[in-house]
């Protein structure tokens, strides 16, 4: 029997909340769980390296960014078990650790994982007793990884303090925009239900009142709404007085304290600056602000640029062909030396044919005195 249903009450209230009504279907399914991230997050052991990409740096299987790590600690797994410090380190990124093992061909049995909780599955056989031992222990990043990135300035800061509080959700927070893959159980969901049930409606309110505009960085997000979030001052999710409340865009959002588990797509991110742009936000910018307002992925190259006092480039650049159409979108960019950064190989490869030179993140921080020679007045 077909039944028909009048959902224009329904619509007009969406409608008055500062969103617009989505098709429904009773056909519609969830999406499934991928198989590969379930195995992910249980880990996958490898048979050699080679099975492990690099995308710019970052480690990758199956285009996903993952954590690698060996399983097996050896005579060693007591002592790991109570201290995970004492166990080898995890993996982040194609570091020099890494790049020695394949040139020396060997190839320990590592495990590949997304799991974001910190703790790793390890093994081994404790060499007093001889008996077979196994657990879940937190261990610590490999230095030389944070070293090739640059996480947080470890090319020139002390990397054993970057590494003591080294977070993994904040981690891949930060790299986010460089995978479409993220792991489907995002640490950090569970807080939708600390909000209050009247929530969609007070968050609606607050940001209509702000008139669609980040409150920290001023871009006006009306023609992109999903983009603009409500934040908790006190980091109360049931406190909602508007003293309480802040309306931020998602990059604004990630920035503020204990937020390092908010990502935003790299759609999300280029429509946010690109935005901020075309408002006049992104003008005469120093570089206390570029850090702000720039992708996250790529404060490492901002560190190191800043480090070698390189003239300040421009963010969410646009790439024009003769016929002034954009063509391609820039992170970072010096258009007077037509030199930039792009995170996606389609952006990267257009703007190389519209005569532009374009590095990927992990050859700049490799050759960073060859990039800042090129890009010198």
């Amino acid at each position: 029997m077909r039944l028909n249903v009048d959902l224009s009450a329904l619509h007009a209230a969406v409608r008055r909340m500062g969103a617009e009504p989505v098709a429904f279907s009773l056909e519609h399914q969830a999406e499934p769980l991928d198989p590969i991230d379930i195995k992910l997050e249980e880990g996958i052991e490898l048979l050699n390296l080679k099975e492990v990409e690099s995308n710019n740096g970052l480690l990758s299987y199956k285009g996903r960014q993952i954590l690698l790590y060996i399983q097996d600690q050896g005579n060693s797994i007591k002592k790991v078990l109570e201290d995970g410090s004492q166990g080898r380190k995890f993996h982040v990124a194609d570091c020099k650790t890494l790049k020695n093992m394949r040139a020396k061909g060997r190839f320990e049995r590592y495990v590949v994982t997304h799991r974001l909780n910190g703790q790793f599955y390890i093994v081994g056989r404790d060499w007093h007793t001889r008996q077979n031992m196994e657990g879940y222990v937190r261990l610590q990043v490999c230095q030389n990884c944070l070293e090739a990135l640059n996480y947080k300035g470890a090319q020139h800061r002390r990397k054993i303090e970057i590494a003591q509080s080294f977070d993994i959700q904040e981690f891949y927070s930060t790299y986010s925009s460089f995978f479409s893959h993220l792991p489907r159980r995002w640490a950090g969901r569970k807080e939708e239900e600390d909000y209050t049930a009247d929530w969609p409606q007070v968050t609606a309110r607050y940001k209509d009142s702000k008139k669609f505009t980040c409150e920290s960085c001023g871009v006006n997000l009306r023609s992109c709404k999903e983009l603009l979030h409500s934040h908790h001052r006190n980091g109360v999710k049931s406190d909602n007085r508007e003293s309480n409340l802040m309306a931020l865009c998602a990059a604004c959002h990630r920035q503020q304290p204990h937020h390092g588990h908010l990502c935003v797509s790299h759609e999300g991110m280029q429509t946010i600056n690109r935005l901020r742009r075309e408002q006049g936000l992104l003008h005469n910018v120093g570089w206390n602000k570029i850090f702000e307002l720039c992708d996250p992925g790529l404060r490492g190259v901002l560190d190191a640029c800043c480090h070698w006092k390189t003239n300040v480039p421009e963010v969410g650049f646009d790439v024009q062909d003769t016929k002034d159409a954009v063509v391609a979108n820039l992170e970072l960019a010096w258009p007077q030396k037509r030199v930039g950064l792009a995170i996606s190989d389609e952006d990267r490869d257009t703007a190389r044919k519209a005569g532009w030179r374009i590095w990927r993140m992990h050859e700049t921080l490799e050759d960073i005195g060859r990039f800042a020679a090129e890009i010198e007045d």
